[in-house]
């Protein structure tokens, strides 16, 4: 049984699409977790290797509804709201972590499930390179889905029609597998995700002073590692915060201040920039690439927006290749 699994990892691409060697999947809006099932005992881990089972109690008895002795699955904690929607912003509240990045007590009236959507092993046997569709026969067959686990389950050849369903009911997106995909624990393009509104996570490398009336910062100065590992900045993101927000998340860049500027190349901004240590991961949402304002300055984020601070991921993995490519505008 292998001591550690790396999730699998999708590329996104722009838009939805039809084929019949994909299977489609929802996009659950919540934190990756693997779940290693050994003598009737649960151990999760986040994307990033980090223990997760004590954060959710409930979740325990996950054992009891899967029918093996060892096994470990990939799949989703989430929060549902009352549409029975997949929410990150419940799942902060569930977690103790506010969108200032400050940790406070867990929300217990927030219940969390694990939506289980991969079998990576099975008493005995490693699961890894079988095809997806068999290895996701096998986990429905496996599981006695509850209040505590589902089992997330997919459609066959029509994306649009998922995707347009999806987007009517406020979902995050969709993913497009490969049906004969092996498990390959890093970024592929075997998986494919689409997403209804542009997201993704950014390091935050400074921020602006504020202006008029607003107190303590303008804006956080975003940046995505390239592949040579250099810090590339992408934009500035000023709206989403309260007055709340705003001062908490202040006092979490005061601390990690630094002289030295994070990015590498040009960084655009048109009041002056604050340098922090790359330390903090924001989650943010926007509308699409654009060209930099000057010659050379690269890619920009258009209309960021600053949805939360997530502590589930690793600021290396926030890389300009992790969304879809930037494309410009005509």
């Amino acid at each position: 049984m292998p001591p550690a699994i790396h999730p699998m990892l999708a590329t996104s691409v722009d838009e939805p699409f039809d084929g019949p060697d994909w299977l489609f999947e929802i996009k659950w809006d919540g934190y990756r977790a693997v779940a290693f099932f050994e003598n009737g005992k649960l151990r999760l881990v986040s994307r990033n290797q980090n223990e997760l089972t004590q954060r959710y109690p409930e979740l325990k008895d996950l054992p009891k509804f899967v029918h093996a002795k060892t096994a470990i699955l990939d799949g989703e904690v989430v929060a549902l709201d009352e549409q029975g929607r997949a929410s990150f912003s419940l799942m902060q509240q569930r977690t103790g972590f506010r969108p200032g990045g400050r940790r406070g007590a867990t929300n217990a009236d927030v219940p969390v499930l694990y939506y289980a959507f991969d079998l990576l092993y099975l008493d005995g046997y490693d699961w890894r390179k079988v095809p997806l569709e068999e290895r996701k026969k096998k986990l429905a067959s496996l599981l006695d889905t509850g209040d505590a686990v589902r089992y997330s389950d997919h459609y066959e050849e029509q994306g649009k029609a998922l995707f347009e369903m999806a987007r009517a009911k406020g979902l995050e997106g969709i993913l497009a597998k490969r049906r004969d995909s092996i498990y390959q624990e890093r970024r592929s393009a075997e998986w494919l995700k689409i997403k209804i509104r542009h997201q993704l996570e950014a390091v935050i490398g400074g921020y602006t002073e504020p202006e008029g009336s607003r107190a303590h910062f303008g804006s956080i100065v975003l940046g995505l590692y390239d592949k040579q590992g250099r810090l590339i900045h992408v934009g500035q993101a000023g709206s989403g915060f309260n007055q709340k927000s705003l001062a908490e998340i202040w006092k979490m860049l005061k601390k990690r201040e630094t002289k030295q500027n994070p990015f590498y190349g040009e960084v655009e901004a048109l009041r002056k920039v604050y340098w922090v240590k790359p330390e903090l991961v924001a989650q943010i949402e926007y509308a699409e690439w654009t060209d930099g304002a000057s010659k050379g300055s690269g890619p920009k984020l258009r209309a960021p927006v600053f949805l939360g601070l997530r502590d589930d991921k690793d600021p290396k993995d926030c890389t300009l290749d992790q969304e879809q490519k930037p494309r410009t505008e005509n």
